[in-house]
């Protein structure tokens, strides 16, 4: 089961403004919710997601969107953020069972 206290939840604004972001040492998994954010916004933001998932992969944690728009293939993307948290907690399961 997954600890809700090691996972980050923020949005992205149509203005390209982060919001809820209150990091601590334990977040472990991320999620980033853009649900209504302009194509502008995603493509201002798009290499700094595929960097960021990459960072938080080799520490073995998750980063996952929250889009209805599916825009790269390298990252996670899903339409809700119940996916989300089921996408994370199903990547857990694989990390603990080393697959």
């Amino acid at each position: 089961m997954i600890n809700p206290d090691n996972i980050l939840v923020f949005r992205i604004s149509n203005d390209g403004q982060f919001k809820n972001l209150e990091v601590t040492s334990d977040i472990k998994h991320f999620i980033a919710d853009i649900k209504g954010a302009s194509m502008e916004v995603i493509d201002k933001v798009r290499e700094k997601f595929i960097t960021f998932d990459q960072s938080v992969s080799k520490l073995n944690g998750s980063f996952i969107i929250v889009s209805d728009i599916s825009f790269d293939d390298n990252l996670k993307i899903v339409p809700t953020l119940q996916e989300a948290y089921d996408y994370i907690e199903m990547e857990e399961i694989e990390r603990q069972l080393k697959l």
